[in-house]
């Protein structure tokens, strides 16, 4: 019997001492693959004085493999295009993609000579595409590294659209400075996250003919906590250019969408032609964006124009969002004398290019706005000024009208019966119009009180007159953004919205604000739950969360900024002309893994 009971401790103390191991040695493998994440997200951060040294100093010059674009030892496949115009087109793009395959399919290309080709579809400036094939499955981390000390090294995995190791290798390599020798490491990696090789390439890049600034100035705050990783998407003010043709001289516009990093270098310059819209859109493995006046691109992960969206008839003139069920709606201005800006809504199908008005806020309103207008003796008077809209549900929308500081409910999109089913802003301005100022929710004081909350609603006592009864908070006045968050309830959602200012009586206070409301349809009612203050921009500009990244763009000062969730700044970056908005995007699963 004894026998038996020792038998069973050994036993016992054998299983304990084998878990505990087991249990050592996976802690210790987490450790180490969270060390290892952690080395990865700091090499990502774009920051020199986070990188220990630049890659090509410790690089011998017989190892680099040297890139030309043009002349004798030109091996570099280069595309041509006349104009921003014929960059956006399909045909273009196909016939670029034709091409490409083409000198794919005459010879074998290997990760010691690949092909590289320039820009090829034209839509990023700083960019390369690479392609070869392996024997074995390998993923592509590559830096760019040039060899100004100020400019940090760019690390990304390169992005595939498929699974995440494999034998045919294709990619947009982005990143690379514009008027420099840019160093290209191509590090490859085996399915064990082993290196298995590693080349090296050189290549000088012409100058941006935008004239976009390669290098911010950039002012460091007080904050001490880490910057986010990503780029910032700016959506910058257009340039004028005098320009000779046919003996003659005449002024355009040149516009992009500007890629920079947390050191305020120019990573990616995506040109739109005469106009820079507001926004980009992720839509199925696209990026869509505004290249003009009236049109909508998508571009995939390799910079080829896949979709082409003509406004035939209409302008765009504000931003545009995507339902998630293959409608893109666009804020616009219809091309005719008479034309109300702004106040029309188009709808487009992703998938045939169709366009279609569905929403005329200019008849929605007319019976109480338009009247007043037609006093003026104008035509084309900017009354309305939609400049924000937001998918709520099925053919169901809400829209930021800047003119007339409110934000509207329009349902029943597309059909004979659209109508506005409510409104958010100050009851005030529609104290003339009973049948709008009755669909006008009401405020609601905050639950909760402390030393930055708005005056909860009270009467002030008047012997001569009744108790006024006090806002619950003062309104905001002339917003630019919208963003919509649904919450579990029927009819609730929160609200954020970025407004130009604030103040009672609709009296703005030289300030500018992000609040977020907190809406129930069912009550009719709205609340304030934050309020943020900022310097005030009175046109354009935004303010962006996500997580613990605060993006403020401030456009008539011409700076954006990026602040930890106390408000204190990271970093603030000076643009050389204004930015109408400005985002943040790691474009992790399009361009980088």
């Amino acid at each position: 019997m004894k026998g038996k009971i020792r038998a069973i401790i050994i036993t016992m103390v054998l299983l304990l001492a084998g878990t505990g191991a087991f249990l050592w040695k996976m802690n210790d493998l987490a450790k180490k693959a969270e060390e290892k994440e952690d080395a990865l997200l700091k090499q990502e951060r774009d920051l020199v004085e986070e990188q220990k040294g630049k890659v090509i100093d410790k690089i011998k010059q017989v190892d680099i493999i040297p890139l030309y674009l043009s002349g004798d030892k030109k091996n570099v496949v280069t595309s041509d295009f006349h104009s921003v115009d014929e960059v956006y087109t399909t045909a273009k793009s196909a016939s670029v993609e034709e091409n490409l395959t083409t000198i794919k399919r005459n010879r074998a290309y290997t990760s010691a000579e690949p092909l590289w080709s320039y820009n090829p579809y034209g839509t990023n400036r700083n960019s390369m595409y690479l392609y070869f094939k392996t024997q074995g499955n390998c993923y592509v981390r590559y830096t760019i590294s040039v060899k100004d000390p100020t400019i940090p090294d760019f690390t990304r995995t390169a992005y595939t659209g498929g699974p995440s190791v494999t034998k045919e290798h294709e990619y947009q390599i982005t990143g690379l400075i514009e008027g420099q020798t840019n160093y290209i490491v191509l590090n490859l990696y085996n399915s064990d996250d082993k290196l298995s090789e590693t080349k090296v390439f050189s290549v000088e890049l012409p100058q941006s003919p935008t004239g976009a600034l390669e290098k911010l100035t950039i002012h460091k705050g007080t904050s001490k906590n880490t910057i986010s990783n990503g780029l910032y998407v700016v959506f910058q003010k257009e340039k004028e250019q005098t320009v000779k043709q046919g003996g003659k001289k005449y002024t355009r516009k040149t516009g992009a969408i500007l890629l920079y990093d947390n050191s305020g270098i120019l990573r990616g310059e995506i040109p739109t032609g005469s106009q820079v819209g507001r926004n980009m859109e992720q839509i199925y493995d696209t990026q869509a964006y505004s290249v003009g006046k009236d049109k909508i691109v998508q571009v995939n992960p390799l910079g080829q124009v896949t979709k082409v969206h003509e406004l035939s008839g209409y302008s765009q003139s504000g931003e545009f969002t995507y339902d998630g069920s293959g409608s893109i709606y666009v804020i616009a201005t219809a091309n005719q004398k008479k034309a109300t800006p702004k106040s029309k809504i188009l709808r487009v199908s992703v998938e045939s290019s169709v366009r279609e008005e569905v929403v005329d806020m200019d008849e929605l309103l007319s019976s109480v706005y338009k009247k007043e207008v037609n006093k003026q003796g104008k035509k084309n008077v900017d009354w309305i000024g939609l400049n924000s809209v937001q998918v709520v549900g099925t053919n169901q929308l809400l829209l930021s009208s800047k003119k007339l500081s409110s934000i509207f409910k329009v349902s029943n999109i597309g059909s004979l019966m659209t109508k506005v089913n409510y409104i958010i802003g100050d009851k005030r301005r529609y104290k003339a119009y009973p049948k709008l100022k009755k669909k006008v929710f009401t405020k609601v004081a905050e639950e909760k009180s402390d030393s930055d909350a708005e005056p909860t609603a009270t009467p002030r006592p008047n012997i001569l007159k009744k108790p006024v009864q006090l806002d619950a908070f003062v309104s905001q006045i002339g917003q630019e953004t919208l963003l919509y968050k649904k919450k579990s309830g029927e009819g609730l959602y929160n609200l954020s919205i970025f407004t130009a200012s604030a103040g009672h009586n609709l009296k703005a206070d030289g300030n500018s604000y992000y609040m977020t409301f907190a809406v129930d349809e069912t009550a009719k009612s709205y609340q304030l739950k934050t309020k943020s203050k900022l310097p005030q921009t009175k046109n354009d500009g935004n303010y962006k969360i996500d997580g613990n990244q605060y993006i403020y763009c401030c456009s008539d000062k011409g700076y954006f900024t990026e602040s930890d969730t106390t408000g204190r700044t990271l970093r603030d970056f000076r643009t050389e002309r204004r930015p109408y908005r400005v985002y943040k995007n790691d474009f992790k699963g399009f361009l980088f893994r």
